[in-house]
């Protein structure tokens, strides 16, 4: 639902923007041809590039919002990102031949003196384009799309570019014809500032770049704060299009069971979705020690090889038949085998010396560090 709706609203917005640019390139260009005003002429054909950068916005995003498959098992986040790249570097190409015409016009002094008609279509192509501007903005914010605000800023760059064109029909007008150039280059170096900035912000996301310290600090407390949890640690963030992934390991008490520790996860997987806006997926790892710098129990025995060893030592040793359950600890690089036998397999030995028994049974082997009994009734 919350896909169908994002989709949905994009949608809109770009048949809005494109149906905006088309009727503003259309009056551009003509008004531009009988007022005599190449500038509004070169901003009619500037529009018609943003109908191409709306295109872009709605089939990216259309496939962004795709539910994950076999082969994009994390989704398709990402191609709303490249595209946003794409937006980035189709404002840089743009401020720079802005850049590049306000240079050649200062050389050659090929001022054009347009007529009011030009104004006028300069002050439509304004409101028109601010309005798009917080629009597009304020919906991409709504439904958290940076391809929308991204393609919104494109629209504050139409309006610097019509802001340009009235300022030389008002220059030339005035006798400074030299301020549509002026005007030109500084608002040139503005676009190419923020698609530098949208350029290197999508960047980052392609690269999995990590959440910022505050993010991070509330993912921490978040944690933290469910019980069972006695620390954190291997805490990696990334930005998967607009969606947080997170792995985390979690220490919890060695001897709870598997079970209660998996309850604990899940706890923390919970409380982070609810708590950490965007973070699409948790993944949480139970730890009973933290292994981030060693793994010191990595080289002791599984269970069929201590099955094998304790078969060996302890087959003939009383109530061994009636081990009812094997438990195995590894902390700390040591091997602790936890076994409960009945009361009534004991015979005439005493718990003590049975537990004697056992332990001396398999004191050769070093694999084994310490043996715990219970006796059950």
């Amino acid at each position: 639902m919350q896909n169908n709706t994002k989709e949905k609203t994009i949608l809109i917005v770009s048949l809005i923007n494109a149906g905006v640019n088309a009727l503003l390139a259309v009056l551009k260009i003509i008004i531009g041809k009988i007022g005599y005003s190449q500038a509004l002429i070169a901003d009619g054909v500037h529009s018609f590039s943003d109908l191409v950068s709306d295109a872009l916005v709605f089939f990216a995003a259309n496939a962004s919002v795709q539910h994950p498959d076999k082969e994009h098992p994390y989704g398709h986040q990402r191609i709303e990102t490249i595209a946003t790249v794409v937006i980035g570097l189709i404002l840089f190409a743009v401020a720079a031949i802005l850049f590049d015409e306000a240079i050649l016009r200062l050389i050659h002094h090929t001022f054009q003196k347009p007529t009011l008609p030009v104004i006028i279509v300069a002050i439509i192509s304004i409101g028109a384009n601010e309005w798009l501007f917080h629009y597009s903005r304020k919906n991409g914010e709504k439904i958290n799309s940076n391809l929308l605000i991204s393609n919104a800023w494109h629209k504050r760059s139409d309006v610097f570019v019509s802001i340009i064109v009235l300022i030389s029909v008002i220059g030339s007008l005035l006798g400074w014809p030299w301020l549509d150039a002026i005007g030109a280059i500084i608002i040139a170096i503005l676009i190419i500032k923020m698609a530098i900035t949208m350029i290197w912000q999508s960047a980052q996301q392609l690269i999995d770049h990590g959440v910022d310290e505050k993010t991070l600090e509330a993912i921490k407390q978040t944690i933290n704060s469910v019980p069972g949890v006695r620390s954190i640690h291997q805490l990696r963030t990334r930005f998967h299009g607009n969606s947080i992934f997170v792995d985390l390991h979690i220490i919890v008490d060695p001897f709870i069971s598997v079970s209660e520790g998996h309850h604990i996860g899940e706890e923390v997987h919970l409380k982070l979705l609810q708590n950490i806006k965007n973070l699409s997926d948790v993944t949480v790892h139970i730890d009973p020690e933290d292994d981030e710098i060693a793994h010191p129990s990595v080289q002791l025995p599984n269970r069929e090889m201590v099955k094998k060893i304790i078969e060996a030592r302890w087959s003939s040793l009383p109530g061994y038949a009636d081990i009812s359950k094997i438990t195995l600890h590894y902390l700390e690089g040591k091997l602790t085998v936890e076994i409960c036998i009945p009361m009534d397999a004991l015979g005439n030995l005493s718990a003590a010396e049975l537990t004697e028994k056992y332990c001396d049974a398999v004191r050769q082997n070093p694999e084994i560090t310490n043996i715990v009994i219970h006796f059950s009734l």
